[in-house]
């Protein structure tokens, strides 16, 4: 396809998304495209845009979606039968400057990722695909919903006035990730899991992906099930809108991992992350 690149009007949108509804687990398919479809970016702050190879997009579903901050931008890409030689140069068409991550990418799109980081004149040794491990609790397995584990505990929706707290307890926080986190919040399900006094003692949100994110738990109430409480509120939210359970983990973090395995969660494959420089 050269160095072109086909934008996708935000109109057609749905149409893209709907060449994913087969396969709810794909992390960077239905989901992901539905809920940048009712993401409200901030004017002046924020852009959204979706390009693909040409225009059998509607065959093939090839796409990469960038979404700009001021200092940053997050990538996301995928094709349903699609040329990924086309994707490649899709991808090398477009030109952030800004520092950029490629975000959950499956194992098949790695040459994808190392083909352009070639092509930011990277030294290829240096790449480094950040993986996770997804886990899906399918919807027959979602329990009963049972809020009440103490008679002081809620667990309710975590509105997006607690960005800052779990920005501040986020592993990878940057300077300027309250943003992110607010727009997780404001455009899709959070859960929080809430004293007597109304604080929240635990939260989860859920990621652009789709999946399960953010799970924490503050130290001083952790081993009491208050993580558990909050992943089953969310799956049980997350199975009210057709969707399926998810989450992604990453490999080191062994108490989560044993956590959504104890729920019935199982690990079904890998997504990757990528971290990019800026450029000229």
């Amino acid at each position: 396809m050269g160095s072109t690149s086909l934008e996708i009007a935000r109109d057609q949108w749905p149409e893209l998304r709907n060449l994913y509804a087969s396969d709810r687990t794909n992390l960077t398919g239905f989901d992901l495209i539905e809920y940048f479809i009712n993401y409200k970016p901030t004017p002046s702050v924020e852009s959204i845009k979706i390009y693909t190879t040409d225009k059998d997009w509607i065959i093939h579903g090839s796409y990469i979606l960038t979404h700009h901050f001021d200092t940053k931008a997050y990538i996301y890409l995928d094709t349903v039968r699609g040329s990924l030689e086309d994707l490649r140069s899709l991808l090398c068409s477009l030109n952030p400057k800004k520092f950029h991550l490629i975000c959950g990418y499956e194992e098949r799109l790695k040459p994808i990722v190392e083909s352009y980081w070639l092509h930011l004149g990277q030294d290829l040794e240096k790449l480094e695909h950040q993986g996770t491990i997804v886990y899906h609790l399918p919807s027959n397995k979602v329990p009963n919903w049972e809020p009440s584990l103490y008679p002081s505990i809620k667990v309710a929706y975590l509105s997006s006035k607690y960005a800052d707290l779990v920005d501040q307890h986020w592993a990878y926080r940057s300077a300027d990730s309250i943003p992110l986190i607010r727009g997780f919040m404001e455009n899709n399900v959070s859960a929080g899991v809430f004293e007597t006094l109304g604080e929240p003692l635990a939260w989860c949100l859920r990621s652009p992906h789709g999946s399960l994110c953010n799970l924490h738990v503050l130290p001083t109430h952790r081993r009491k099930g208050l993580g558990s409480l909050a992943v089953l509120f969310m799956a049980h939210e997350i199975k009210a809108t057709g969707s399926e359970v998810l989450a992604t983990v990453v490999p080191e973090n062994q108490s989560s991992r044993k956590m959504f395995e104890k729920l019935g969660f199982k690990d079904t494959s890998k997504l990757y992350w990528a971290v990019m420089p800026s450029t000229p």
